[in-house]
């Protein structure tokens, strides 16, 4: 699971929850969780031993076979998904757990994103503002920008709303006493596409 294209304000609240969450106690439970090269040598050579006393055809041997196997699934399963997630930081983990060499990836083209249309903003029965825009391809989320004074100066837009979807999104913050220039682009991660048309919203 990636959070690249969770807004900043969310992905704060997520973090704040693991803070609490992840303790020493709890990350000590998670290592108890993990084979250990003792454990992983016993439950092979186990494995090894029931596979060969199943070619003889003993149910009960066969039974203890696919039991041990189980077990060897089990573990090369963990040791696999963890190789997968440690190689966010060192892709050398997998070769070196003797898991394979990762394979690699083809170059996905870059997707280019385009400037949104139909940027339209509009007050609810209950007084809520919200933006909505067509939906740009490739888009993973959606950034509205407003400004309360000259809009041809940059430093005056700040971010009003970010959403991952293009109906419906909720401005909040904005000053009721001033007129307001609002402007949307889409998102993909960190790349950010072209600004939509400038829509005034009147006091």
């Amino acid at each position: 699971m990636s959070f690249n294209n969770v807004p900043d304000p969310e992905m704060i609240a997520k973090s704040a929850a693991v803070t609490v969450a992840f303790t020493s106690e709890r990350y000590a439970y998670l290592l108890s969780l993990l084979p250990t090269p003792e454990s992983y040598i016993e439950l092979h050579n186990r494995f090894e031993g029931s596979y060969a006393a199943s070619l003889k055809g003993d149910p009960a041997k066969v039974k203890a076979c696919e039991a041990d196997r189980l077990e060897v699934n089990r573990d090369l399963t963990i040791l696999f998904g963890l190789a997968k997630a440690l190689a966010l930081k060192d892709p050398s983990v997998q070769e070196a757990l003797g898991l394979g060499s990762v394979p690699e990836k083809t170059p996905v083209p870059a997707v280019v994103l385009t400037e949104p249309n139909d940027f339209k903003v509009v007050y609810s029965p209950k007084g809520l503002i919200t933006a909505s825009v067509t939906r740009v391809p490739g888009a993973k989320g959606y950034q509205v920008w407003a400004c309360d004074s000259d809009p041809n100066i940059e430093s005056n837009w700040r971010l009003a709303a970010a959403s991952p979807k293009c109906k419906g999104i909720a401005l909040t913050g904005l000053s009721r006493a001033k007129s307001n220039w609002l402007k949307i682009r889409a998102m993909r991660g960190n790349a950010a596409g072209p600004w939509s048309n400038f829509v005034a919203l009147q006091t």
